[in-house]
C-alpha cells in the first residue's frame, strides 16, 4: 500500500493551543527565550498531556512502560468508527464492526466537537463490556477523542484496567474532526523517556489506496 504526502491527516492536538487537561493534571506551559542567534523554549507538561499514549505501567506496577514497547506497535492498521451514542461506546455499536486482531480502533464521538475552552465532564466514554469486546477481538490499540476512555468520576477506572491489563495501548485525546470513518494506516510515536507510564505523541493517519 502506497501513501502519498497529500493523504496524511494529522490527528494530534497542539500543546499550548488547544490543550485541555484532566482535572488534577499538570497544565502544559511553553516559554521561549530569544538569544542573539537562536530561540530556545522550555516545556513543562505531564506525561498525559495533549494527544498521548497510555502504557500498562500507568495502572499496573511492574508492567511495561512505553520505552519497553516494540516500536512496531506504533504503526498499525486502524479503523475509525463513528459512534452515534451521545453517552457511551457500547457493545451494540461495536458488534457489527469487522475488527481484525492486531489493529487499532479509533472511536470518533461527539467529543471531537467539544469546545476546547475547558474540561467537560460529560464526555462520551467507553462502557466496560465494550472494552472487553475489543480485548477479545485482539486489538493492539484503542483510541478515543477525549482525555479518558473511562466515565468521569468512575474511580475504579475499569476501562483503563481492562485494556491495559490485556496489554492494549490507549491513545487519548486524538482530533478526529476532519477524519471520515474508514480504514487507515496509523503512526503514533510517543516521546521516548525511561519508565514512561504515558507520553505525548504525534499521531497521523494515512489514507489507504
Amino acid at each position: 500500500m502506497m501513501i502519498g504526502m497529500a493523504d496524511i491527516i494529522d490527528i494530534t492536538r497542539t500543546i499550548g493551543q488547544d490543550t485541555v487537561v484532566f482535572p488534577g493534571d499538570t497544565t502544559p506551559s511553553v516559554s521561549q527565550a530569544h538569544c542573539d542567534d537562536y530561540t530556545i523554549s522550555e516545556l513543562a507538561l505531564g506525561s498525559h498531556s495533549g494527544t498521548h499514549i497510555d502504557a500498562p505501567l500507568h495502572f499496573f506496577d511492574g508492567r511495561k512502560s512505553l520505552d519497553m514497547i516494540p516500536v512496531k506497535r506504533f504503526f498499525l492498521d486502524a479503523d475509525v468508527i463513528a459512534i452515534k451514542s451521545q453517552v457511551a461506546v457500547t457493545v451494540e455499536e461495536l458488534s457489527g464492526c469487522k475488527i481484525d486482531p492486531g489493529q487499532a480502533i479509533l472511536l470518533k464521538t461527539r467529543n471531537s466537537d467539544l469546545p476546547r475552552d475547558r474540561f467537560y465532564e460529560d464526555f462520551v466514554h467507553i462502557k466496560p463490556d465494550a472494552a472487553e469486546l475489543l480485548v477479545n477481538k485482539g486489538v493492539s490499540m484503542v483510541g478515543i477523542d477525549y482525555l479518558s476512555p473511562d466515565r468521569y468520576g468512575d474511580t475504579d477506572f475499569p476501562v483503563h484496567r481492562t485494556l491495559l491489563g490485556a496489554g492494549v495501548l490507549i491513545l487519548e485525546d486524538i482530533d478526529l474532526r476532519a477524519v471520515a470513518p474508514g480504514r487507515y494506516r496509523l503512526a503514533c510515536l510517543p516521546i521516548k523517556t525511561r519508565h514512561a507510564d504515558g507520553a505525548p505523541c504525534r499521531a497521523v493517519l494515512g489514507r489507504r489506496s
